[in-house]
């Protein structure tokens, strides 16, 4: 799952206790790849091939709520970023960019990246996220 992401991890992983108090903390549920990503490296910021790519510590993803793009809800919150103009999260099950300023309604700039993690880092990687 991770043979995209050459350097940029933040070791240690995330304890199982710390992944599940972020849930808690922003009423969330993260997908099952995500957690195992989580685990491995608690965060990420390096580039991936044509992209770059910042995840989100568990205590980053914790205060992720403060932005206002939209209101989290249990499957719909953000994971990160490109390090600039454009977010990175999940909306129902789809890892998604979105800029964290747009011109209309925050649905109308939504670009799917992939179902699944895998999906989302070879899109990062293709340079297809905005």
């Amino acid at each position: 799952m991770f043979d995209r992401l050459r350097q940029g991890f933040q070791l240690p992983g995330a304890k199982d206790a710390e992944i599940q108090a972020c849930e808690s903390a922003l009423k969330v549920i993260l997908p099952e790849e995500y957690k195992a990503f989580l685990g491995t490296s608690n965060g990420f910021n390096d580039e991936v091939g044509a992209g770059y790519l910042v995840l989100w510590s568990v205590a980053e993803l914790a205060q992720a709520d403060g932005y206002e793009i939209f209101d989290f809800q249990i499957d719909r919150f953000l994971i990160g970023s490109n390090g600039g103009p454009t977010a990175y999260g999940i909306i129902d099950g789809n890892y998604v960019s979105i800029p964290f300023v747009f011109a209309g309604p925050w649905q109308d700039e939504v670009q799917v990246l992939g179902r699944t993690f895998a999906e989302f880092i070879d899109a990062v990687h293709a340079g297809r996220a905005f």
